[in-house]
């Protein structure tokens, strides 16, 4: 999408690679929504239940707020408003969207694979139940 804009692609790039983000960004939002209502847990439940809904939840608005700017980009490409050397908002946004990328690998080794029992579970397997 970037790429397309400094070529001087007005017409077709941009466009399809920000709704595709924008599509994206709102899947990932309404999974998290699902994975909210399905899980047996709660943000009172213990202590991996309120680091879980913290840091998801943070993520989760940032998602947003990162899929809105998409949509005010989109329109704003829409209407002529970036140029090949004029799109500091555009490019602002893609480095947002970068770093709420990189956060997200981190929640869910975090979150998921070490706090969520997978590491653990690798461990005591390993050492045949001998974790200490």
């Amino acid at each position: 999408t970037h790429k397309s804009l400094r070529l001087k692609d007005y017409d077709v790039g941009p466009f399809i690679g920000l709704v595709v983000t924008i599509v994206c960004g709102t899947v990932f939002f309404l999974v998290q929504l699902r994975e909210y209502y399905w899980n047996s847990y709660t943000i009172a439940d213990s202590v991996y239940g309120s680091v879980f809904y913290l840091l998801t939840g943070f993520h989760g608005m940032h998602v947003v707020v990162g899929t809105i700017w998409l949509m005010v980009s989109l329109v704003r490409l829409w209407r002529g408003e970036f140029s090949s050397q004029r799109h500091f908002g555009f490019e602002a946004c893609i480095w947002y969207w970068h770093f709420v990328d990189v956060v997200w690998v981190a929640l869910w080794c975090l979150v998921y694979v070490w706090f969520g029992g997978w590491l653990y579970m690798w461990w005591f397997k390993m050492w045949d139940g001998d974790v200490y």
